[in-house]
């Protein structure tokens, strides 16, 4: 580990959930496309992750010399703990890869009905991509470049980072916005090719999948901000991986008496969701037992300007029988819908076609102004507006 100047706890914590949110997406990457360079830089992010982690621990020990510090200094173990584990989960999905373990169809299916979808895009000549820093491009705020190929080895690309003719691109995203950024590279729109063989369990991984990589963001999000809401979604999001968790392992075992192969790959990739959920939790268990944040975590606070809310929309609102497109949130108010929680079941990453109906609960992130714009419109009616 390179020694340097100490780095902030905020910093850190930041640097934490970019590292785990490109290891979970990267992970899932490597196994949709069996490709062992991704999962190489999967491993890579793994060995990032164990300097931070370190670089965490070091910083919170200066800050926690005093006995009546050890009650709150236990949130700031409970993050480098759980950001260590999420980190190695990742690390061991990317190995079945490097293990050259049959990954069975279904897994694969299964990512690609994910709420938001994996492609490589190859940058073309005279295409809109070429030549152009990545941050430069107007890209759909909900498209995520994950990686950048080049000379047969994967990077994580910088805002700074200038797209060459040839360069392969990992990307991830809604549907709608794959299909903008395939058409800016010059490349053919994806073709569906999901079968309806085992839709349940396929419907099952996604939902599994989405729940994992969102439970990090959330988690991460909570500590950030110092919200409660993100945390208490947090287990709810658990709680609810266990009931998937369980029908999937059920519906496996089923599949078990008419074929074998490839199913190891279904249940280990399970398995590591599971932590990576479970480890979510832990991240937020000091909140959600009432724990002051260490006066660290409450420093580092006060520089944030984001809210994460849940808002229900009420009969006859304004929003209600819209469809997410239609409304253009982030546009209107500089925030823009997570999820949408109905009843028991949780829309993950919405499309722009997703209509609003009453009763449902948005997750939404963004400034508080925007916010709140939000929860007038989800109260208010069309006769009062």
């Amino acid at each position: 580990m390179n020694e340097g100047p100490p780095r902030s706890i905020r910093e850190l914590l930041v640097e934490m959930k970019n590292t785990s949110d490109w290891m979970v997406d990267l992970s899932l990457a490597s196994i949709y496309f069996e490709d062992e360079e991704l999962a190489r830089l999967v491993h890579s992010l793994e060995n990032k992750m164990d300097d931070l982690t370190y670089s965490f621990f070091q910083s919170s020990a200066v800050v926690s010399r005093r006995r009546e510090e050890a009650r709150r200094i236990t949130g700031l173990v409970q993050i480098a703990v759980s950001a260590e584990n999420i980190s190695n989960a990742c690390g061991d999905l990317s190995s079945l890869v490097l293990r050259k373990t049959k990954i069975h169809s279904v897994l694969k299916e299964a990512l690609a009905m994910a709420s938001e979808r994996l492609t490589k895009v190859k940058v073309r000549e005279n295409s809109h991509l070429a030549g152009k820093k990545l941050g430069e491009l107007r890209l759909p705020s909900s498209v995520w470049v994950l990686a950048r190929e080049k000379g047969g080895k994967y990077e994580i690309p910088e805002k700074e980072t200038v797209l060459e003719v040839g360069d392969l691109l990992v990307v991830k995203g809604p549907h709608e916005s794959i299909r903008k950024i395939r058409l800016m590279a010059g490349e053919p729109p994806l073709l569906s090719k999901t079968s309806p063989r085992l839709r349940s369990m396929k419907k099952t991984l996604a939902e599994m999948r989405d729940a994992a990589v969102l439970s990090v963001d959330l988690a991460y999000s909570s500590v950030l901000l110092n919200l409660p809401e993100p945390a208490q979604l947090v287990r709810e999001i658990e709680k609810k991986f266990d009931i998937l968790s369980y029908k999937l392992w059920s519906e496996t075992l089923r599949l078990a008496k008419k074929e074998k192969e490839g199913l190891t790959s279904i249940l280990e990739t399970a398995r590591y969701l599971e932590r990576i959920t479970d480890s979510a939790d832990y991240i937020v268990d000091f909140i959600l037992r009432g724990i002051e944040p260490h006066p660290v975590l409450t420093e580092a606070m006060k520089e944030v300007n984001e809210k994460i809310s849940r808002i229900q929309v009420k009969p006859g609102s304004i929003l209600e029988n819209r469809s997410i497109g239609e409304l253009d949130l982030w546009a209107t108010t500089g925030s823009y819908i997570l999820f949408i929680q109905r009843g028991e079941k949780f829309i993950y990453t919405p499309s722009r076609k997703t209509k609003i109906l009453a009763g449902d609960y948005l997750v939404v992130r963004g400034a508080y102004a925007g916010i709140e714009q939000i929860r007038r419109l989800a109260e208010a009616t069309v006769s009062e507006a």
